[in-house]
């Protein structure tokens, strides 16, 4: 024993061994006042302290401060009764932290000193405390998710809810709750819209047959609305205790879902269906034909020049034509025929039970008469016409997507013939669509092996005889097939938007050439360089021509665009803005195949342009007609009183070339001065025709 000055002569006389023996828990010594009159090493040891730092002090100079109060009124208490007693109270060690003891205090009456059994009980006082904070957690996270709980005992009666539950039901914060899964306050609903009964619902043959239930949906009636729930229940493995059930609000979920449903079947504009919807529909109507021998009519119908009424007028005023051009289709067929809407301004119409292609037809004219009469829109009168391609199953197809297909293909052709007409699909159309796909295919090959060249045909001043300038025009030197014209592949680059693609090489190799031209001593002859819509409408446009006349270091004034006057009309606002970019790089503007398009003569003081080219359909006509004559002139009168130049391409004759100069044409264009030549052969005609030698 410790401290033997302190203690041995009050401890004589005790049978100290044979209380060790009867507790096995070490003691301290203390006087009724709780000083310390002895301590253990043990105890020393785990506050920190040698046992002489702690003899003689009280127990009060070792508890946290917070717990003194109590622990002094303990040993005044056992001063004045001094009977065995437990207590806690915190300790601080000389490390500053706290520790939990419980006492058992032993007062000895003779020798006026206390054993002190002391037992150290910081780990189960920090679970303790760590468990209820679990279990206040536990319950924040319970009573706040975001789903409703309820919890049942084995006869289905609720005992349990969670918030969530209880604003979806209802229930008020303490209410107590005499129902149970039988009982309801709201009626509940399948997805069918069938009631559901509480005695056959699966909660409660979950409850009696201990099922786990997932997925099950239902809708809970409150206040004339639907709530839809997911539900989830499990058996609760505990004694009296019956289902766990879970409900998760998925009313916004169901909500998307059928507006999803509704739109992958229905288009939203004109509430006709789409061709998904459509689609459904097919197989039992080829079906129903094929076992009566009848043809079933696939139209696959399209707005012509919808899109310049588009951006002219806005999409607002597009949408209603197009709601009444669905009208005026769904009054022109059949009751029985169906109508989808496929997007933009494409209808499809389904015409079962044909009896041959004249019923067909019949219905076509039909609907292209519904559109002579014209629309009257916030007091407009308006007029639409519609083109019309025709496929028939069997002939042209057995399934959707080749009746699709070939009626799409026979569309195109309509639009080609003129539009505001319908065309049925034929063998030889099929042919046309199969060799498009192919050239379409070995296109892509093309650019990659690089198989385009250039052509330049030269632009001849009337009146001094002498080259001006020259169009650069492309052509494909296909491997097997020779050279390709380019109204065969261009078309299609179009449609692809290869042609992005193709333009750009046709620019960097006209500035190429023109560099070469130069350096070989050719001056004061410009460049044309066709631009296709595509390539105007596209961003890169402006930055292409420029960074190719500063690559090669050619004068912006030596390069011309060419530019139809249907790709300036379909946007004439945004086709201004891209012009005047083009002159602000120095460039000059010419406007191609005038005469074929629909902008009118007066527009043209509107653009920034420096000549016309009249189409050559005028000038392979002007000897045989006099209108074509009477045109020309007309165009290069109003042309000149513009400050234009006027070109004349296609000229093949002496007899049309002298008529276009009378015409008071500046510039020809055609085979009676020159073909298109390769680069070559075109720099040594200009040097030849300028009198340069080489």
């Amino acid at each position: 024993m410790q401290n033997e000055p302190l203690g041995s002569n009050i401890l004589s006389g005790l049978t100290v061994k044979s209380l060790l023996a009867e507790y096995p828990n070490s003691f301290q010594v203390m006087d009724w006042e709780g000083t310390f009159i002895s301590v253990t090493e043990r105890f020393a040891k785990f506050l920190e302290f040698s046992p002489k730092e702690i003899a003689g002090k009280s127990i009060l100079d070792f508890t946290q401060e917070d717990d003194k109060e109590n622990t002094k009124y303990t040993f005044d208490s056992l001063g004045e009764n001094p009977n065995i007693l437990n207590f806690e109270n915190r300790l601080v060690t000389k490390s500053k932290e706290e520790v939990w003891i419980i006492w058992l205090l032993i007062p000895l009456r003779e020798s006026k000193i206390i054993l002190a059994f002391d037992r150290d009980v910081t780990i189960q006082k920090d679970i303790s405390f760590e468990f209820l904070l679990q279990q206040q957690k536990y319950k924040s996270i319970f009573d706040n998710l975001p789903m409703g709980i309820a919890i049942t005992d084995e006869k289905g009666k609720i005992v349990e809810t969670n918030k969530t539950a209880r604003n979806y039901f209802n229930i008020q914060d303490g209410e107590l709750l005499n129902r149970t899964l039988n009982i309801r306050k709201y009626t509940l609903i399948q997805p069918n819209g069938n009631k559901i009964y509480p005695r056959k619902s699966s909660l409660m043959r979950a409850l009696r047959h201990k099922e786990v239930i997932r997925n099950m949906e239902i809708g809970l009636i409150k206040e004339d609305k639907i709530t839809w729930f997911d539900i989830l229940a499990t058996p609760i493995p505990l004694e009296n205790f019956g289902l766990a059930v879970a409900f998760l609000d998925i009313t916004q979920r169901r909500h998307a879902e059928e507006k999803i449903a509704y739109m992958a079947f229905f288009d939203q504009l004109t509430n006709l269906p789409n061709r998904n919807s459509l689609i459904d529909k097919l197989f039992p109507i080829f079906e129903e034909a094929r076992r009566h021998g009848n043809l079933v009519g696939i139209l696959a119908i399209d707005l012509d020049n919808f899109k310049i009424i588009n951006d002219s007028r806005g999409h607002d005023f597009g949408d209603k034509i197009i709601k009444l051009v669905a009208y005026r289709i769904r009054e022109s067929i059949r009751v029985y025929d169906l109508i989808s809407r496929q997007g933009g301004d494409e209808f499809t119409v389904v015409l079962p039970d044909l009896s041959n292609e004249r019923d067909a037809a019949v219905i076509s004219e039909s609907i292209l008469d519904a559109m002579t009469h014209p629309f009257v829109i916030d007091g407009e009168r308006i007029f639409v016409n519609i083109s019309i391609g025709i496929a028939l199953y069997p002939t042209d197809g057995k399934d959707s997507n080749t009746l699709f297909k070939n009626a799409d293909s026979a569309l195109n052709l309509a639009k080609s013939q003129g539009k505001n007409c319908y065309v049925f699909f034929t063998e030889e159309l099929q042919t046309v669509v199969a060799e498009r796909l192919e050239i379409e295919n070995r296109m892509r090959i093309a650019i990659i092996e690089n198989q385009f060249t250039l052509m330049y045909q030269p632009k001849i001043d009337l009146y001094t005889k002498k080259p001006v300038g020259v169009e650069a025009l492309i052509r494909w030197r296909h491997p097997e097939r020779g050279l390709i014209s380019p109204n065969v592949f261009i078309p299609i680059s179009e449609e692809t938007g290869m042609i992005l693609a193709i333009g750009e090489w046709v620019i960097k190799s006209a500035i190429q050439t023109m560099r070469i031209w130069k350096d070989a001593g050719i001056n004061d002859v410009s460049m044309a360089v066709n631009i296709s819509t595509k390539q105007f409408k596209h961003e890169k446009l402006i930055s292409t021509i420029a960074e190719n006349l500063k690559l090669f270091k050619v004068d912006p004034h030596d390069l011309e665009v060419e530019l139809t006057e249907s790709s300036v009309m379909e946007n004439a606002d945004e086709a201004v803005r891209t012009m005047q970019e083009i002159r602000k790089l120095g460039a000059k503007i010419a406007i191609d195949d005038f005469g074929t398009g629909y902008s009118s003569l007066g527009y043209l003081k509107k653009l920034p342009i420096s000549s016309l080219k009249i189409d050559r359909s005028f000038v392979s006509e002007i000897t045989s007609d006099k209108d074509s004559k009477t045109i020309i002139h007309a165009v290069s009168n109003l042309a000149h009183n513009l400050g234009l130049i006027v070109v004349a391409e296609g000229a093949e004759t002496e007899e049309q070339v002298s008529l276009l100069a009378e015409s008071g044409v500046d510039l020809i264009q055609g085979f009676f001065f020159a073909k298109p030549m390769t680069s070559e052969d075109c720099l040594h005609f200009l040097k030849t025709e300028l009198g340069i030698s080489d």
